[in-house]
């Protein structure tokens, strides 16, 4: 079978989602028996998500000794070599540096939004441009972000290939009185949930102010449930300390992949609202808490932002809303306070929906298609 050389700076114990995605495909790859190497950032035995077993050369964190060594491991592989690179920088830079001629590079979102005018010097807009459009396929997570790549750089070869998940790990059943016991949350209440890392365009305030708008019998009902950690924490905070809104909302901070799951299948609705902001280069290029949510029977509310409309089907499985839509998200949270069971109904069908179209066996069938490497 043919080797692959997996490139990702952004590797467990990371538990962002392009870690979480590298790492699901590894372990797919490898189950195939396709010799993949994978070159990452030493673990240094910090906490997070458990590295896959599989061949694994760690470099230095420091970024020069960090590049360096990749270079040289690089420039050691053969010129045709079969190169995957999580990102376009560095990782698929340095495998162009070293002539390598078969790279295909992963984009996400972010890192391919435009930068504004001082955002970035000129030589890094033309480098992007440069490596994007001498990889052999980039592959885009969505629309929006083959899009963003296309305008970037418009001899791209791009190709669509949405995330998976695990459905069978996030299927098992969970008691939720134990599982609200354990993190703290209210057994006798509808638990609407948040997990993404807590920065300003993830949109959280807009659930906390939709929450603010519900006449108090309805609220009553109810309590968010926000899971994560980021810079954002004390200012969502103070926000839900001003809107009276302190005994509505649970921190839970960093939720480890073990209760993950459990997390998940206690609660009610999964919320995210996201939103698109050039200034600060934030936005959902896809949203694989989306998938996770859906696999665990859980419905789901989005944005259309960014790439979440590849991730949600409206009517099978979730909703969409303009983006920072109050009002909507709002009439959403007093419709499940009201009558739950036609949201748990599109909980059954999103389950359905990506147990049918996202798992990891169909991605890497698709991905290894888009890399003309050959498969069984």
């Amino acid at each position: 079978m043919s080797r692959i050389a997996v490139l990702s700076y952004d590797y467990p114990p990371n538990d962002g989602g392009i870690s979480r995605l590298a790492s699901a495909l590894v372990v797919e790859l490898s189950q195939r028996n396709f010799d993949v190497n994978v070159l990452s950032i030493a673990a240094d035995g910090r906490a997070g998500l458990v590295r896959p077993d599989v061949p694994t050369r760690e470099v230095p964190r420091s970024r020069l000794r960090r590049d360096l060594a990749t270079f040289q491991y690089l420039w050691d592989y053969p010129k045709d070599a079969c190169i995957l690179a999580t990102v376009w920088n560095p990782e698929a830079t340095l495998a162009w540096l070293t002539g390598k001629t078969n790279i295909t590079v992963m984009a996400h979102g972010n890192e391919v939004m435009p930068y504004s005018r001082r955002g970035a010097p000129m030589f890094k807009r033309r480098l992007r441009r440069r490596i994007l459009a001498a990889a052999q396929t980039v592959v885009c997570n969505s629309r929006y972000t083959e899009q963003l790549v296309l305008e970037l750089s418009p001899d791209a070869n791009t190709v669509v290939i949405r995330p998976a998940v695990d459905a069978v790990r996030f299927s098992a059943d969970h008691d939720k009185i134990s599982v609200c016991r354990r993190l703290g949350l209210p057994k006798d209440k509808l638990i609407v949930l948040s997990v993404s890392r807590l920065d300003a365009y993830k949109g959280h305030d807009t659930v906390l102010h939709a929450l603010a708008k519900l006449d108090s019998s309805l609220r009553a009902k109810l309590h968010y449930a926000v899971a994560g950690q980021g810079g954002h924490l004390q200012e969502l905070q103070n926000l839900a300390v001003e809107l009276q809104l302190v005994d509505c909302v649970s921190w839970l901070g960093f939720v480890s992949e073990d209760e993950l799951p459990g997390l998940y299948a206690c609660a009610d609705l999964f919320v995210l609202c996201t939103r698109e902001d050039s200034v600060a280069r934030g936005v959902e290029g896809f949203g694989m808490v989306f998938l996770e949510a859906q696999a665990s029977g859980l419905p789901v509310l989005g944005t259309r932002a960014g790439g979440i409309p590849d991730a949600i089907v409206e009517g099978q499985g979730g909703w969409l809303v303009p983006q920072d839509d109050l009002d909507a998200v709002a009439e959403h949270l007093a419709q499940l306070a009201q009558n739950p069971e036609p949201y748990r109904q599109q909980g059954a069908l999103g389950r359905e929906r990506v147990c049918r179209e996202a798992s990891w066996a169909r991605y890497a069938d698709q991905l290894l298609d888009a890399m003309k490497v050959e498969h069984v």
